[in-house]
């Protein structure tokens, strides 16, 4: 699924055009750290670089950003870009980061815990790498966020004559706004949570099919035997284009957040 930025960059565009109210996430983010210009940030999972451009329009002082993935498809596609000259690309495990103990003031982990096996260990390592009074921002979704996507495939499902629920993934549950704060409490007792609530609302079908067809990675193994995901994707398009057809528009509500917490000295 993250072999390259290709899935990922279908679901980021996604969220940048459709989102109602229009509301700039990264850039809403980003304005929860009180910047002065010269910090060293780290931005574990950096994933296809959404957060890299932003990042360094903060560092106006001779800051520097290590963006740091363990994909080494995914980083190669954003060394493929013209990056700004303060970015340092780095490939790495977040749960054992090759880092010195309190060397950065900001680090951020956004929509990528979830994915982290042992995630009390990759907090326990942002606590190591972060200096007394820096800051740790964590993105990342509420649990029942976007489910109508999930529903659809389930739909779809039965339409073709298989009678199954699809089940959420385990990342939608493993760290969530719900549950954040029993990894982070005990490494940062100071912690904060803004939410933000938003919808994807889209005028026609293309675009939210693009966007379940991006998740065939996690979806796809849960189908039944002998349904192929592309039949599947065709009766998803029919039922979008239907309530399009009836009501306007496809409306997909979302939940998400930040956490942000404080190392203390």
């Amino acid at each position: 699924m993250y072999a390259t930025e290709g899935p990922l960059a279908v679901r980021i565009r996604t969220h940048k055009l459709y989102t109602r109210p229009d509301v700039d996430f990264t850039a809403w983010v980003l304005d929860h750290v009180p910047w002065r210009g010269d910090e060293r940030v780290l931005d574990i999972g950096c994933g296809s670089g959404a957060y890299i451009e932003p990042v360094c329009q903060r560092l106006i002082r001779g800051g520097h950003l290590l963006a740091d993935d363990l994909s080494w498809g995914m980083l190669r596609d954003v060394a493929s870009k013209s990056l700004p000259a303060c970015v340092t690309l780095l490939t790495g495990d977040g749960m054992r980061l090759s880092l010195s103990d309190g060397c950065c003031d900001v680090v951020l982990a956004n929509h990528m815990l979830y994915h982290v096996p042992q995630i009390e260990g990759a907090v326990a390592e942002v606590h190591r790498v972060l200096r007394p009074g820096g800051y740790f921002v964590a993105a990342t979704n509420a649990r029942g966020s976007m489910q109508t996507f999930i529903a659809e495939m389930t739909e779809a499902c039965h339409a073709l004559g298989c009678p199954i629920v699809m089940p959420s993934s385990l990342a939608r549950v493993r760290f969530t706004l719900e549950n954040g704060w029993a990894f982070l409490k005990p490494f940062f007792p100071n912690v904060e949570q803004d939410t933000l609530e938003s919808a994807l609302v889209f005028p026609e079908a293309a675009p939210p099919v693009a966007y379940i067809n991006s998740l065939r990675h996690v979806y796809g193994p849960q189908l039944p035997d002998g349904l192929a995901w592309e039949t599947m994707i065709e009766q998803i398009e029919r039922q979008i284009r239907s309530r399009i057809a009836g009501q306007g528009e496809y409306r997909v509500t979302k939940t998400t957040g930040v956490f942000i917490a404080t190392r203390q000295a």
